[in-house]
């Protein structure tokens, strides 16, 4: 990887992206959401539309990587958003970065319900999105038992949602912080990523503590790998209970 065509990236610009992308969020779920509602757009359909940031967050990354004048191919991407093969006893490492990660996540969840319920009732979930997503019984507003197909149409937004965020957020943008935040690129980093989850803040409280553990790693061992497959573990779990609602 040529690290000389990575530019630093300013605070400023880091914060517009962080907070930018988390009103995007919001404006989708308050307004967008309920715009497609009033005019009986389907409930499959208006999923994708939530979903539709993650994509942006991939797409916006290969552009990103283009501009930088990277030659368009596998192993150039994979050297310059930093996702290097593990091998032999770094998986024992991994799988235990994996494991607090995650545990952080639901430790916090189960220390910190008392105030999530608090943030949760100062803004709570539309009935909207939650008939748009899964209660355990319904999905898309269709009955989970036995509809594969519900299965598909989430793994669109799980790819994108772990692949585009991990793409954008620690394989395009976290090498261009460290050029302006060096050693503490893991604390601005971990608090921006946080605040990208504050149209969810009961969501946020649980972030941040696996963010910046998971931040200072990344940066510990230069390799995005164990961040993307932790994203993926804590993320899989929706996917695990959709699956048990549809066997029943």
């Amino acid at each position: 990887m040529e690290t000389s065509k990575i530019k630093p990236i300013r605070l400023g610009t880091s914060v517009i992206i962080f907070f930018g992308a988390a009103l995007l969020f919001l404006v989708l779920e308050r307004v967008v959401l309920p715009f497609l509602n009033a005019h009986e757009v389907s409930k499959p359909l208006m999923f994708l539309v939530m979903a539709s940031p993650h994509f942006i967050f991939f797409i916006s990354a290969l552009i990103g990587f283009r501009l930088e004048g990277h030659p368009f191919n596998w192993d150039s991407l994979m050297s310059r958003f930093r996702y290097k093969k593990i091998k032999g006893k770094k998986w024992f490492w991994t799988l235990l970065y994996v494991l607090v990660f995650v545990g952080l996540y639901l430790l916090v969840y189960t220390l910190a319900w008392p105030l999530v319920k608090i943030i949760h009732a100062w803004l709570p979930t539309t009935e909207l999105l939650t008939e748009i997503m899964s209660d355990g019984e319904t999905f898309v507003g269709h009955p989970l038992k036995g509809n594969w197909w519900l299965l598909g149409l989430f793994m669109i937004m799980y790819f994108f949602n772990v692949v585009g965020e991990e793409f954008l957020w620690r394989g395009f943008l976290f090498p261009k912080q460290e050029k302006t935040h060096g050693k503490y690129t893991w604390v601005v980093h971990g608090l921006l990523w946080t605040s990208f989850h504050l149209f969810a803040p009961y969501n946020a409280i649980m972030v941040l503590p696996g963010a910046l553990f998971m931040s200072f790693i990344t940066q510990r061992i230069q390799n995005n790998t164990v961040f993307l497959i932790a994203h993926a573990v804590l993320n899989g779990i929706p996917v695990v209970m959709l699956i048990m609602g549809i066997i029943g």
